[in-house]
């Protein structure tokens, strides 16, 4: 049965989809990584181009179906199906609509919509410092506070991340960056899946030479194109890996002081944030602060030259402080029925310096001498371990020091069926299995890490970008063919 599609729309923002295919001129869609490699994928993108004729998608027309719905923030998903299965090919939210205006137009409208990955590349994060934090409990923490993904599918290899949130500063800092650090620290990525499925993938993951072969490209399956590349941009010989393997943390000291008479209307409520700094001046994640102390930590009166009326433990005066690693939030309320002024402000705590981190290198002379100097410098701030430092450095250099023959993207026309698999079954970073005699491209596994797809009236096109799977056969335990550990199989990092 041929391959149908659907393009649906929640506009009553209450899980009630609405079926807009009929009106469909063109869907064209890209989600997943930006490049090969990359730790957290991109922003993915869904644009709908919608036949307007009747103003059934204009925002402003009272007399419309849709009128008071058509809003930033419905949800949006497309899927295809060939009667048996159905598969998502995007789940996100809709980001603007654009109605063509004036009457010489076409009577279109173009919704652009966008996935949970814009979500969190907008939100600002802070988090409270911890010295050793899971890595999935890190993911869950980090994409809960900012929305709600359709599902989550966390993979816990045991990692540990040290020194949580000690480098995030969160006036600057948003969540997609914070991923970013994440899977940094521990080779992992993260992504979300066609359907919206937050995904956090572990090494583990990356490094299974078990993983299945979703699709097996050769030439009994012709392609509309092939990309085979190889090229000196992928070669790495020279890798260095810094971590921070020691933490100081300073004696008690004034974190951050307010060096300004404050002023408090009555019944005014004021949030100001208290950004942590050492005795130098620079930006420092902090722990043990200090609960604010009357008179100590702050003081509070009805005169600006603090000799009024003293409010600072009267009940008309309110402080609360809420902690996080490099800063603390603290509300300020009056409820007096005069303006009171604070005079005194600070918070206490102890500074986390860092001194000596560490830099492990691995090197490749003969592939240097070949190639030149080609360098990777990878910062890994919630990583401790110079042992994990120098086991990443080594697989840098082990994978990456010589060029590699590989596709870098397939294209696909109006051909459904693939070496028996519908393409649209293969989803992100599916393996993908390819011979290309012509290339001498031998029964090469690769990774589809973004996906692209237009569905228009005259037909579709679908154009996987790969990237060379680690064809390394790594150790695994007590599986045959795998379990041995000699000369054909080696343990990962």
């Amino acid at each position: 049965m041929p391959t149908h599609f659907t393009v649906e729309v929640d506009w009553t923002h209450n899980g009630t989809w609405s079926d807009e295919t009929a009106r469909v001129e063109q869907v064209r869609i890209r989600s997943g990584f930006e490049r090969a490699g990359a730790s957290v994928a991109a922003v993915g993108r869904c644009t709908l181009t919608l036949r307007n004729h009747d103003r059934r998608y204009s925002p402003g027309n009272a007399d419309g179906p849709l009128y008071g719905q058509l809003l930033p923030r419905r949800r949006v998903r497309v899927r295809a199906t060939d009667g048996v299965h159905t598969w998502t090919l995007f789940w996100g939210y809709i980001e603007r609509i654009v109605p063509e205006a004036g009457a010489q137009g076409r009577g279109l409208c173009e919704i652009a919509c966008v996935d949970g990955l814009d979500l969190l590349a907008r939100q600002r994060i802070g988090v409270a410092y911890t010295d050793g934090k899971p890595v999935t409990q890190a993911v869950a923490e980090l994409v809960g506070a900012v929305y709600t993904p359709p599902a989550t599918a966390y993979q816990d290899n045991g990692d540990t991340l040290t020194h949580y949130g000690r480098a995030w500063q969160p006036e600057h800092t948003t969540a997609l960056d914070a991923l970013r650090d994440v899977c940094r620290a521990v080779y992992g990525r993260f992504f979300l899946a066609r359907d919206g499925t937050a995904t956090y993938w572990a090494r583990d993951a990356l490094q299974n030479p078990a993983a299945p072969i979703a699709l097996h490209l050769d030439t009994s399956t012709p392609l509309t194109g092939l990309d085979v590349q190889m090229s000196v941009e992928d070669v790495i010989n020279l890798a260095q890996v810094t971590v921070f393997p020691v933490e100081t943390v300073g004696a008690p000291a004034t974190l951050w002081q307010a060096h300004t008479v404050l002023r408090l209307a009555p019944g005014q409520t004021r949030v100001l944030h208290a950004l942590f700094r050492d005795e130098n001046g620079e930006r420092v994640a902090a722990t043990d602060i200090q609960p604010l102390q009357p008179h100590t930590d702050y003081a509070v009166c009805d005169r600006r030259d603090g000799h009024g009326y003293d409010y600072t433990t009267d009940p008309a005066f309110a402080i609360q402080m809420d902690v996080e690693a490099t800063r603390a939030a603290l509300t300020l309320t009056n409820t007096a029925t005069g303006p009171l002024y604070v005079t005194l402000l600070q918070v206490r705590g102890r500074p986390i310096r860092t001194y000596d981190p560490i830099t492990l290198e691995a090197t490749d002379i003969g592939s240097q001498s070949a190639y030149e100097r080609r360098s990777a410098s990878l910062v890994l701030a919630m990583q401790s371990d110079a042992l994990f430092a120098q086991s990443y450095a080594d697989y840098l250099i082990h994978r990456h020091s010589v060029p590699t023959l590989a596709a870098h993207r397939v294209d696909v026309r109006g051909r459904e069926i693939l070496g028996g698999v519908n393409v649209f079954s293969v989803g992100l970073m599916a393996k993908v299995q390819i011979s290309d005699p012509q290339s001498g491209l031998e029964t090469a596994a690769h990774r589809v890490y973004a996906l692209e797809y237009t569905l228009e009236a005259g037909g579709w096109r679908v154009t996987w970008w790969l990237e060379r799977a680690d064809p390394q056969p790594y150790w695994l335990l007590e599986q045959t063919g795998y379990g041995e550990l000699d000369s054909a199989t080696y343990l990962g990092f």
